[in-house]
């Protein structure tokens, strides 16, 4: 495999404030392996077998954040794809270093350019760990056909079968209402026909500070002298960020499953819901997060997966 070109970009240091503020960095547009701290060419598509793929919309798309989870010693392949009906937004939550995070969320016609990062079963245990599996996200199961698989000319085209299983992670606070009800995208994360306004990292943190309370942010969405890890517990107590929004188009719910003895749940996606509306002002049901085309797992990639809900 040869090297990437302007891979040093890719791979540059970063101070903490930097993790912050540059969230959620910068990806190559195309295929890499991040090999043993260098990136190279994906000329060979064996280098994906026994691996599970799992979609990146935030942070995990970059190499420096791959490099910084799994070490110079791994070696993590990366396939692009493009994730449909949905957009990579702002979520309502805050990583210990200060960045507000993000999540995908239903939005209809938008298409999202992404990737997936190909996890052998030590690496996705570290990825379960780092994404606070059961705490901040939820590992799932994508739908076939929510993600196309674009093609990698270096090692022959067409490698990944539209059928490919695809798991990612949902973040389990909702997403951050940035006004009337409406969360926003990445500016840093290119999509074809957004219906939401986007928001740089520095305007969403403005408007967590603001949410919170915490008065008058840096622009890395820290107040100066605040310790990550302080800042991260103060905001997480702030009930007004966790903001879930119910979507006009359709209803979701949520129905519980068992996954190899594991509990788990299953979300459907249609458009007329199973549960009753909720009224004028009032709120969704704790447990009725909307998730759209997404299995709901226990955390146990090895585990055997149930037959995919209809899609309708």
């Amino acid at each position: 495999m040869n090297p990437l070109a302007d891979q040093h970009l890719y791979l540059a240091d970063q101070s903490e404030d930097q993790r912050a503020s540059d969230y959620p960095y910068a990806a190559p547009e195309g295929a890499y392996v991040l090999d043993h701290g260098r990136l190279l060419q994906l000329s060979d598509a064996s280098v994906l077998e026994g691996r599970v793929a799992v979609l990146s919309v935030g942070s995990n798309r970059a190499p420096v954040q791959l490099r910084r989870k799994f070490g110079d010693k791994a070696v993590v392949p990366v396939t692009p794809l493009i994730l449909h009906d949905c957009d990579v937004v702002h979520a309502a939550a805050i990583s210990y270093y200060g960045a507000v995070s993000c999540t995908a969320f239903p939005s209809r016609g938008t298409d999202v350019m992404l990737n997936a990062a190909w996890l052998d079963p030590e690496q996705l245990q570290v990825m379960h760990r780092t994404e606070a599996l059961g705490v901040a996200y939820d590992y799932v199961r994508l739908f076939t056909g929510v993600v196309t698989h674009l093609p990698v000319l270096e090692a022959g085209g067409e490698i990944v079968a539209p059928t490919q299983p695809v798991f990612g992670y949902a973040a389990r606070r909702g997403v951050l209402d940035v006004g009337g009800g409406y969360p926003a995208g990445l500016d840093r994360i290119p999509a074809r026909n957004r219906r939401f306004q986007t928001f740089s990292q520095a305007s969403a943190a403005a408007l967590v500070h603001t949410l919170a309370g915490s008065g008058e942010p840096t622009v890395d969405g820290r107040r100066s002298g605040d310790k990550p890890v302080e800042n991260e517990a103060r905001r997480q107590q702030q009930p007004g960020i966790a903001v879930r929004l119910e979507q006009a188009q359709c209803h979701r719910w949520i129905i519980s499953v068992q996954i190899a003895d594991l509990p788990a749940k299953v979300s459907c996606h249609c458009g007329k819901s199973r549960d009753p509306e909720p009224r004028s002002g009032q709120h969704p049901q704790p447990g009725r997060q909307k998730r759209d085309c997404q299995q709901v797992g226990g955390g146990n990639a090895g585990a055997k997966m149930p037959p995919e809900p209809e899609r309708r």
